[in-house]
């Protein structure tokens, strides 16, 4: 009986341990989950104020959001009227291929600040989502691991009631011998 009980111990022991670092585990992926959220939060930030200029549907602010991409557009207009300045013989032909360049560098401009302004609201929606996201899943991994250490929990006092029944009902079959050798020796006139 002794060494049944050392085994007992051992695995309520080897149980608690497990459920203890499930705990841990827990906790360390709510940290994560804080963390990824935190490191993730400027990006957002900056994402959430590109786009939310663009959707206000103003001029200025929409302007002011595409401007690094209207300055390239410009850059490369610019060197292509420097091409056709350069390469291009004196003429109709040579002020057309001007003017188209410049049309086609307000066609560019346009056309980002106008598909800036259409796609900004999914992107919105999109940035919402992607943060939440990454927490929810690392706080999942969190929960998962509480309920396991909770399940654990259960089991373990669980056995911990069905080990105290065993004790106490082998106590009580031996008070029951007891009283039955005593009941026994008072008949026989021994006590």
């Amino acid at each position: 009986m002794g060494g049944s009980k050392g085994l007992s111990n051992q695995v309520t022991s080897g149980e608690q341990a497990n459920s203890n670092a499930l705990v841990k585990i827990a906790q360390q992926q709510s940290a994560n989950s804080q963390q990824l959220f935190g490191e993730s939060q400027p990006g957002f930030n900056s994402a959430e104020n590109f786009y939310s200029a663009l959707s206000t549907g103003d001029p200025s602010a929409i302007m002011r959001a595409i401007s690094p991409a209207t300055q390239q557009i410009g850059q490369a207009t610019a060197s292509a009227k420097s091409n056709i300045l350069a390469n291009a013989p004196n003429g109709g032909e040579k002020n057309l291929a001007l003017e188209q360049a410049d049309v086609s560098q307000g066609a560019q401009v346009g056309n980002t600040a106008s598909q800036g302004y259409l796609n900004s609201f999914n992107a919105l929606a999109g940035l919402a989502g992607q943060g939440i996201g990454q927490s929810i899943s690392s706080a999942g991994t969190g929960i998962s691991g509480l309920g396991e250490s909770s399940q654990s929990l259960g089991q373990l006092g669980n056995q911990q009631i069905q080990q105290k029944g065993s004790t106490l009902g082998a106590l009580g079959g031996l008070a029951g011998t007891a009283g039955t050798l005593a009941g026994t020796a008072i008949t026989a006139g021994l006590i």
